[in-house]
């Protein structure tokens, strides 16, 4: 009695004449015909592309660090970093900072007085 063929890892599995595989590979393209030839063309296209692919949320995170890397960190070069010489953005730093105070103290882009009637209607306006 024959004793049973366990397949191993081994390089004998992926002979072309194991008994447990059902093809052999790497196919032989001259038995193929054409339209066998482009179907199996495009099935390991479609494999390959699909494992090349990276998860959603890992392209998404590289996207949102490359986006936050071109904008921050020249932002903060440019208006927040103290340089060792002259800074090259005084003026701007100035400017910057001066609207960002005016801000904090009520005076930015001058001074509202919301709420407050503009004649004896209540700023409705005739009727």
């Amino acid at each position: 009695m024959d004793k049973p063929i366990i397949p191993t890892m081994s390089s004998s599995a992926s002979t072309p004449n194991h008994p447990l595989l059902r093809r052999s590979w790497p196919p032989d393209l001259s038995k193929m015909s054409p339209s066998d030839r482009y179907r199996l063309e495009r099935k390991y296209k479609r494999r390959v592309r699909i494992r090349g692919q990276h998860p959603v949320a890992w392209m998404r995170f590289t996207g949102t660090l490359q986006l936050l890397t071109v904008t921050v960190l020249p932002a903060y070069m440019v208006l927040i970093m103290d340089w060792p010489m002259a800074h090259p953005f005084g003026p701007l730093r100035e400017w910057m900072w001066n609207k960002i105070d005016g801000f904090s103290k009520g005076t930015f882009g001058g001074r509202l007085d919301r709420g407050k009637a503009t004649d004896e209607n209540g700023g409705m306006g005739p009727r």
